[in-house]
């Protein structure tokens, strides 16, 4: 059966990629933060890589909005959205390994769209970027964190299990997992930061979920996750759904990276073999 051989977790702001890039003191800590992750991710050497993301009303739309969506098709384009320094690309999926993914799930009482034709937003892309040097085929895994009412956390982390054990239909495969988002951030909305276009509400919301994740205590966390307190953490903190579905999916990994600073509604974090 496959084995889960790494997990990460990263923020998805669209300027990093073009920030990291610069010759300031701000891009080589970016860089340096991502790349610690992706170290991780490397040495685990995966042949493909799962991407736990929720969409920002660019692949979907509130018309269309789906709680839970899988890519099933060979490629996707991307980004449908502004992600600066970085062109529009075609990337490769792995069809067999989202086919199973979306059987899995379906046997398990979930009900996910099937995206056999489709293109992504700044949340795949920006992971991508900065962790996907050797181009790995992807499978992107959408969670609704943005448009309420979402799922419950607990819901999110039996995601993950079921996901965890649909894998178990693909011998010999070495998957990747990386869980997109922040856990405290607001876009679009009246708590952004002056001359900013984001804000962080409630960091001390992320610094408590930096923490759950660091002790291994996905209890803790899932009981705290409610709708009320995402709400209270920022227009777009549902991202930590994925985060939590990430991290029941590397149940039998050991935590190896995680950076979270104070004041920040994000984290850069990586599970690994024990």
């Amino acid at each position: 059966m496959a084995e889960i051989v790494a997990v990460a977790g990263v923020p998805h702001t669209p300027g990093f990629p073009a920030l990291a890039r610069t010759d300031t003191a701000a891009g080589a800590d970016v860089a340096q933060r991502y790349a610690a992750v992706d170290e991780v991710v490397e040495r685990a050497d995966a042949d493909v890589l799962i991407v736990l993301t929720c969409d920002h009303i660019n692949t979907f739309t509130p018309d269309m909005w789906p709680t839970f969506a899988i890519a099933t098709g060979d490629g996707a384009l991307g980004p449908n959205d502004d992600v600066p320094g970085v062109p529009r690309t075609a990337y490769a999926l792995d069809a067999g390994v989202g086919a199973t993914l979306h059987r899995g799930l379906v046997g398990q009482d979930f009900d996910p769209v099937a995206l056999r034709d489709h293109s992504v937003d700044h949340s795949v892309v920006v992971p991508l970027h900065f962790l996907n040097g050797r181009g790995l085929p992807v499978v992107p895994v959408y969670l609704n964190g943005m448009v309420a009412p979402r799922p419950s956390a607990e819901r999110c982390r039996r995601l993950g299990r079921v996901l965890r054990g649909a894998l178990e239909a693909l011998p010999g495969r070495r998957i990747a997992v990386v869980a997109s988002g922040s856990f405290s951030l607001e876009v679009g909305g009246p708590r952004m930061l002056p001359d900013q276009l984001y804000g962080v509400p409630r960091p001390g919301w992320a610094g408590t979920v930096a923490d759950r994740l660091h002790r291994g205590d996905l209890d803790g966390l899932v009981a705290q996750t409610t709708e009320r307190r995402i709400e209270e953490a920022g227009t777009v903190a549902g991202e930590v759904l994925p985060w939590i579905a990430a991290a029941e999916m590397a149940a039998d990994l050991s935590v190896a990276h995680m950076d979270h600073r104070q004041g920040e509604g994000h984290a850069f974090a990586a599970w690994g073999p024990a």
